[in-house]
């Protein structure tokens, strides 16, 4: 019973002890809280990722108001632009833009007219670089000369207000190029007839006019510095007032390619094989029906066409140029593209695992233009988003395929019919996507929007 007694009142003094050092534990964490609290600022880190945006996102004009479209499974999607909560890669605002833009006599008038629209609608068009490769000397004078066509920006141009700082504004600066001064000498090896400063006609003679633009524009983008550069051609036009930086960093934040299995003609497996070969790839690890001329979005980085350059030059053992004329000579792009899809696969470098590979017909789906089928079943010689513009014909597809547009940034379009649909299904596309530049195959945009007095709401 002593021994009992004893044991019991230590047990009671142990739980004291132990109530007490716990009362003072919790003094201590509601005094600290108390005093430490208010110098955390809670704000700040919530809102951390949604101050993201660059400046260009909150001066847009844009309008990025959010739409819903639902999937042929009932799904609901939320069509808000993605780029509203990406965080920004580090350092986007000190890179170096460039647009390289090959021409010849015929197409500089066309050219003239796209640098017309740039020039008054394009906010900040004296912040990138401007290349135009010509072919020779004489078409370096000729378009020295048509720039002086160029006229003043007035307070609108087309339908549109023109941007404060572009009323009256200086003409962009151009580096104009001779395709001579930047043609890779193996050329003048490989080409029988003799090419020249003044004369380089024999190289298109000998190869054909899709072999020679390809020249113009690799071998500018090799030999130019930049940090990115976008890949245009004469026929473009500049749609409506935006900013030329954002139309890269909304790509560059979540760069895209597209691939489909649309190959389905002669020149087409032609164009996918030499990619192939100038790669020393097998063809067979892409699929035969694999096609990767999808988008219109010519978007390119230095560094990637530094490293395809060198690739090619390592896995065969020779020049690039002499790789590329004996292999096929395949398109800049496709040959970029497939460079990059193939190293995503087999490197960890962050050059190219930055690259979404997208399946264009996935992603149809996803964004309900499944109804457009039919449509897309018939295109033959081409991507489904190199001629999107097909798929106007089903109106009620359009809401969703400006939408897809938008999640991967993608600002640049092609358009070759103003009748492919109705007008207020093409202006609502242009307008609302946003499109800023149709790249490739451009109608007379602005004067058919003047000729029917479109107003902006």
């Amino acid at each position: 019973m002593i021994s009992t007694k004893r044991f019991s009142v230590q047990a009671r003094e142990a739980r004291i002890v132990y109530l007490s050092c716990l009362s003072c534990l919790v003094i201590l964490v509601v005094f600290f809280s108390l005093n430490l609290w208010p110098q955390f600022d809670l704000g700040s880190l919530h809102f951390t990722e949604g101050h993201s945006k660059t400046q260009h996102d909150y001066q847009s004009t844009h309008n990025t108001d959010a739409t819903t479209n639902t999937t042929d499974d009932g799904e609901t999607l939320s069509l808000i632009p993605s780029h509203s909560t990406t965080a920004e890669p580090a350092g986007l605002n000190g890179l170096k833009y460039a647009i390289i833009l090959p021409t010849y006599t015929k197409h500089i008038p066309l050219a003239i007219e796209f640098f017309q629209s740039f020039m008054c609608l394009c906010t900040d068009y004296q912040e990138i670089d401007i290349h135009v490769i010509v072919s020779d000397s004489n078409e370096v004078k000729e378009f020295q000369d048509a720039l002086n066509g160029l006229k003043s920006c007035g307070e609108t141009f087309s339908i549109f207000q023109t941007p404060p700082a572009n009323i009256k504004g200086p003409k962009p600066k151009f580096n104009i190029v001779n395709l001579f001064d930047i043609l890779p000498p193996v050329f003048h090896t490989l080409t029988k007839g003799k090419i020249t400063g003044a004369d380089t006609s024999a190289l298109i003679s000998e190869r054909n006019k899709y072999q020679y633009q390809t020249i113009k524009k690799m071998a500018a983008a090799m030999e130019l510095k930049y940090d990115w550069a976008l890949w245009l051609d004469s026929e473009a036009i500049a749609v409506q007032p935006f900013s030329i930086r954002q139309t890269f960093d909304s790509y560059i934040k979540n760069p895209t390619i597209f691939r489909s299995k649309m190959t389905n003609t002669d020149f087409m497996r032609a164009i996918i094989g030499s990619s192939a070969n100038v790669l020393n790839r097998d063809i067979e690890s892409f699929g035969q029906k694999f096609w990767n001329l999808e988008s219109v979005e010519w978007i390119f980085e230095k560094a990637v066409i530094d490293d395809l350059v060198q690739y090619v030059e390592n896995t065969h053992n020779q020049d690039f140029w002499t790789v590329w004329a004996t292999r096929g000579s395949p398109f800049e792009i496709s040959l970029y593209n497939m460079h990059v899809q193939a190293r995503k696969l087999e490197t960890t470098n962050p050059m190219f695992t930055k690259y979404q590979i997208i399946e264009t017909e996935t992603e149809m789906e996803r964004f309900g233009i499944g109804a457009a089928r039919a449509i897309m079943d018939t295109m033959t010689g081409t991507g489904m988003l190199e001629r999107g513009y097909e798929l106007f014909k089903v109106a009620e597809v359009v809401p969703g395929f400006s939408a897809m547009l938008r999640k991967f940034g993608q600002r640049l379009f092609r358009l070759d019919d103003l009748g492919i649909a109705p007008p207020e299904v093409i202006d609502k596309f242009l307008l609302d996507t946003p499109i800023d530049i149709l790249c490739s195959g451009a109608p007379p945009l602005h004067s058919w929007w003047e000729q029917r007095k479109k107003t902006i709401r």
